[in-house]
């Protein structure tokens, strides 16, 4: 089996990303997963962090210690795990504080043999997976003592997966540019990337066939994905969406009245005019003409499915390039490692965030010609 790495799953939101993990790690018998999900704030203070590891660690040591239960001469290994079990349960008592989870993980470091113990009894391995994993920087923005916390953290990452080969960490994230800043952090390149795309269009039409329309009783759906591959694009969720509004509208729903049609067009209306737009990450860049700009290069590319960054960063630049990124108008592909939805090639591209914003910017390029 592999060693040990620090892998970051990347790709735009809704794409099974988490599904997919989940799948693979809770159904392979070689594995113990242990899950943190950054989406429900588990990751934004040092008693959160301190809550979200001990918890899945300790869960881990109580799996294990059954294990070891059948190897009479591992009693050091089991000392350890008998140990952190107790330092636990009396730590939890305690205040929680970054020095507090600084000990913690270094506890969890004194504890675990490397992977190959684990693979040597064939005793399933842990792996660490940290969902939407961006939303580390919650913690990093918090403060000083946050932002020190959060390198100890990534710290710790590499030496338990690179170096130590403890087990293995999927970090997951939605964002663009997750890739570029957990690169930076660690200053070398310590971490393995890959993209989960959509679907192709023959995965597609299988689900679409075979899960979807059955699940919903829309059999007079049955060939026609091309038409409604128009309207969802090949992702799951989407065309799961698309088909569920479909029954529940009575049989008929026109591209225009598809749901996340109408959120992605609402937001190319309001990005026209991005100096009263409320709520985003960062302060927009861009003007009425850059949008306009981008969204003509991607619905002329539809065919190909993308855009250079290089191409577009000639049209407006970088900033105001990633400033629509960053704000979620296009996503950014950095690598196209292991995705099979897109023919693209050794070098960055840009697409629409999904299908439907695709058709919201044809429509919205009609509307002001």
């Amino acid at each position: 089996m592999q060693q040990p790495r620090l892998h970051v799953i990347l790709g735009p939101p809704s794409t099974g990303k988490t599904a997919l993990i989940r799948e693979i790690t809770t159904k392979n018998e070689n594995f113990s997963p242990l899950f943190i999900n950054c989406r429900n704030g588990q990751f934004d203070s040092p008693e959160n962090v301190h809550n979200s590891l001990s918890i899945q660690f300790k869960t881990l040591a109580d799996k294990q210690m059954k294990y070891l239960e059948k190897l009479p001469n591992e009693l050091e290994i089991k000392d350890k795990i008998l140990d952190f079990v107790n330092f636990v349960a009396e730590k939890g008592k305690e205040k929680i504080t970054s020095d507090r989870v600084s000990e913690l993980l270094s506890k969890i470091v004194g504890t675990l043999p490397d992977w190959n113990f684990w693979n040597g009894y064939r005793i399933p391995q842990p792996i660490l997976v940290i969902d939407e994993a961006n939303l580390f920087s919650q913690l990093g923005n918090s403060s000083k003592e946050g932002a020190s916390l959060l390198k100890s953290f990534l710290n710790w990452l590499v030496l338990n997966t690179k170096e130590e080969r403890r087990f293995h960490a999927i970090l997951t994230s939605s964002d663009s540019f997750f890739i570029n800043w957990i690169e930076s952090q660690l200053q070398i390149p310590h971490v393995t990337p890959y993209v989960v795309g959509d679907l192709s269009i023959g995965e597609a039409e299988d689900y679409f066939e075979k899960h979807v329309l059955p699940q919903h009783g829309c059999e007079e759906l049955k060939g026609k994905f091309d038409h409604v591959r128009r309207i969802t694009g090949t992702r799951m969720l989407i065309i799961n969406m698309y088909v569920s509004e479909y029954k529940n509208n009575g049989g008929k729903l026109e591209y225009d009245e598809f749901s996340v049609f109408r959120q992605e067009d609402d937001k190319l209306r309001t990005g026209l005019d991005p100096f009263g737009f409320p709520g985003e990450p960062i302060d927009p860049l861009w003007d009425r003409n850059d949008l306009i700009k981008v969204i003509k290069k991607i619905v002329e590319a539809e065919n190909k499915g993308f855009v250079l960054e290089r191409d577009l960063i000639e049209e407006i630049g970088i900033r105001k390039l990633h400033s629509l990124v960053y704000n979620n108008f296009l996503h950014r592909r950095q690598t196209n490692m292991f995705a099979n939805d897109i023919n693209a090639p050794n070098e960055v591209i840009l697409t629409a965030m999904n299908q439907p914003s695709l058709r919201a910017m044809e429509r919205l390029l009609k509307i002001l010609a």
